[in-house]
């Protein structure tokens, strides 16, 4: 498989774009760790606090999103 073509572009597998739910046009985060290149869905404090909301908590209550936001900013 060739890995880039000339202009450094990458084909990412089908199968690991389904895994990762990978659209085309979407925005990611590349980084490394040691050898290994690291793909992160880029998303906003916003969208993530509207995706979160209600599914996380802390001991028996249930973490806001003013909360979440106010963590993200740190």
């Amino acid at each position: 498989m060739t890995l880039t073509d000339e202009k450094g572009r990458m084909k990412i597998p089908e199968r690991i774009r389904e895994e990762l739910c990978l659209n085309a046009g979407e925005t990611v985060e590349i980084g490394t760790e040691g050898k290994k290149i690291t793909l992160l869905h880029s998303i906003n404090p916003e969208d993530f606090i509207a995706r979160m909301e209600g599914k996380l908590k802390s001991g028996t209550r249930t973490v806001s999103p003013a909360e979440i936001k106010s963590i993200w900013r740190m």
